[in-house]
């Protein structure tokens, strides 16, 4: 690195993304969620059920993420199905809890119509997570 580089104001803004988006996801989760060392499995912690809907799908779809990262899972994305098998919620509950992540931005659907947290929504949903109110901080 030069010595123009050491003193450049805007290296300060310069940070380790993936460190920080592992850093973010392990926080809001921790004490939530698990995940299982050998499957993947998604272990849901009793301070999960404290949770409301929305805050329960966005959670195991972030812990989903984090399994991804971490290799223990082949994928992110989640079906509905799979989204409500996961998070214990009725269909009744789940298809519209995602509907409504939806709509506020906070999750994306890939080409089969699955449901997972893109880098660009991470900070939010988060930020969703971590809120006390129903709605979007």
């Amino acid at each position: 690195m030069s010595t123009a580089n050491v003193n450049d104001p805007l290296q300060e803004l310069v940070v380790d993304a993936a460190a920080v988006d592992r850093n973010a996801i392990a926080s809001v989760l921790k004490g939530r969620i698990a995940i299982d060392s050998d499957s993947g499995r998604l272990v849901l912690s009793p301070s999960y059920n404290d949770l409301e809907a929305r805050r329960k799908v966005l959670s195991v779809l972030l812990a989903r993420k984090a399994a991804h990262l971490l290799k223990l899972a082949e994928n992110e994305a989640l079906t509905n199905k799979e989204v409500g098998e996961q998070t214990g919620l009725p269909p009744g509950t789940a298809a519209p809890s995602l509907k409504s992540l939806k709509e506020l931005r906070l999750v994306s659907q890939d080409a089969t119509k699955a449901y997972y947290i893109s880098n660009a929504q991470l900070s939010n949903a988060i930020g969703f997570i971590k809120a006390q109110g129903g709605e979007r901080p």
